[in-house]
């Protein structure tokens, strides 16, 4: 259990760190005072969470030098962690809190990770079959939603790409009347983004805690691509923050995006499919 509640510290560190990203006026709106609790409360439980599974991992699962790399990223992001929380105030001044986070948040993954090479599955899911099927069905239900999401998201940057590119070059045709405005395309490519990043970020979780003994090539491309689709959408919610992407790059981001996520899905189809056939 100690290193399931390691991956739920996790969880409520993306959540947390994806609340931070959304716009959030200085005003005293009922949806302003939610994201400000989602955001530091979830930060301080999964930090709180990460500590109790640290020492117990600490204590009885870490045999150095074999689980030293794992231990020490993982000390390294509790460590990024306390900083944040320490240094309220001072440490933006110094460096952007949300890079501070998603470091923490990339250490730790990549920690669990790691030490999941030496812990057997059927340690993880304590070998009982109601909790794997549990598992797996929350497993695909999450993903299927993060690429609707990430679908809607991909959808509203093409949409988004036609409009800016024929309003730039003064060609209006009647089937631009038809879309949204530029600005709603962008909010729901945003919102997509966001929803869809953390439901990939749940499934690719679930996924690595339930199928860590397939070491097939397929597999292996699968998680390959959807790493590669979750360091995309990391990427743009992170610059999106910094505002250090222009508008076409925020629509094109994410049709990439998108596009690995599904280069990962067929990946999976195609390997059940073979699976089968065997």
């Amino acid at each position: 259990m100690l290193i399931v509640g390691a991956w739920g510290a996790l969880l409520l560190y993306i959540i947390s760190w994806i609340s931070g990203l959304f716009p959030s006026p200085f005003d005293e709106s009922p949806g302003s005072r939610l994201q400000a609790w989602t955001e530091f409360t979830g930060m301080r439980l999964g930090w709180i969470i990460h500590t109790i599974a640290l020492l117990g991992l600490l204590w009885t699962k870490s045999v150095w030098p074999t689980t030293f790399v794992s231990d020490i990223l993982s000390v390294a992001a509790w460590a990024s962690m306390v900083g944040v929380q320490a240094f309220p105030e001072r440490l933006p001044s110094l460096v952007n809190t949300s890079i501070v986070r998603l470091f923490a948040i990339l250490l730790l993954g990549l920690s669990l990770i790691i030490f999941q090479n030496q812990v057997s599955t059927s340690e993880i899911v304590l070998a009982q079959t109601w909790l794997y099927q549990l598992l797996l069905g929350t497993h695909i239900i999450i993903l299927l939603a993060g690429y609707v999401m990430l679908g809607v998201a991909c959808v509203a940057s093409i949409i988004f790409l036609y409009q800016e590119h024929h309003l730039k070059t003064k060609l209006v045709t009647s089937m631009m009347i038809r879309f949204p405005a530029l600005g709603t395309l962008d909010r729901l490519s945003w919102q997509g983004t966001l929803w869809g990043f953390l439901a990939l970020s749940i499934g690719i979780m679930l996924g690595i805690l339930i199928n860590k003994d397939d070491q097939s090539l397929l597999a292996n491309l699968r998680f390959g691509a959807s790493i590669s689709a979750w360091c995309v959408f990391a990427m743009i919610l992170l610059l999106r923050q910094l505002q250090a992407l222009r508008s076409s790059w925020k629509a094109i981001w994410p049709i990439v995006g998108f596009i690995l996520a599904m280069m990962s899905l067929i990946v999976e189809i195609l390997r059940l499919n073979l699976q089968e056939l065997a």
